[in-house]
């Protein structure tokens, strides 16, 4: 069996579960994390959703781990104007890479708030997209050094958030549907739009 089969057949039973109420929704969380860890040989993975906040959209981390700990649902939120560029980067090509997060000129806004915060010197996330929306992201995240993300990589991570789409989208799940989303197409800058 290949890896890629693998990870869905996992995927797969822990939808399985979840959906037949046998896992809760943090115990599918860590699951799903896990499949990520194990495939990724990463740090840390978080999971992030839009929210939206005082009518703006944020960018919520609601579930992270590291590698061989527990699941942390602590949140935290990136403003649009700290994700704008990063999140063009995203839906471009469909996952957003970078060997050195912290010299990285989209992910500078985020810089303090978020990568220093967290350690974080080396990301690889992939955009979790239904019907042409993007919900938000899985992050595979490196707190030592730095790493120089492969095609093998890119394609591992694309097939586990398509799949856990595709699960998701399938079940009708009321938090997937019940969560704002953006059109595939970039976000526009703080600056006004032109006088028509």
């Amino acid at each position: 069996m290949s890896a890629q089969a693998d990870d869905a057949n996992r995927l797969q039973d822990i939808a399985g579960a979840f959906y037949a109420e046998r896992m809760t929704r943090d115990e599918a969380r860590s699951a799903v994390i896990d499949v990520v860890l194990r495939r990724m040989h990463c740090s840390r993975v978080s999971l992030w959703k839009f929210e939206r906040e005082r009518g703006h959209l944020s960018l919520l981390c609601f579930a992270s781990k590291i590698a061989g700990g527990t699941l942390l649902t602590v949140e935290r939120r990136l403003r649009d104007s700290e994700y704008r560029d990063y999140f063009n980067g995203l839906i471009e090509r469909g996952v957003y890479l970078s060997d050195d997060a912290m010299r990285d000129a989209a992910l500078q806004p985020m810089r303090e708030s978020y990568l220093v915060a967290n350690h974080i010197v080396s990301m690889l996330d992939a955009a979790f997209v239904v019907n042409n929306r993007a919900f938000g992201m899985v992050c595979c995240e490196e707190t030592g050094e730095q790493r120089h993300w492969t095609a093998s990589d890119i394609a591992s991570l694309r097939a586990i958030v398509n799949k856990l789409a595709l699960l998701m989208a399938t079940a009708d799940d009321h938090a997937l549907w019940g969560s704002p989303s953006l059109p595939l197409r970039e976000l526009r800058s703080a600056l006004p739009a032109p006088p028509l």
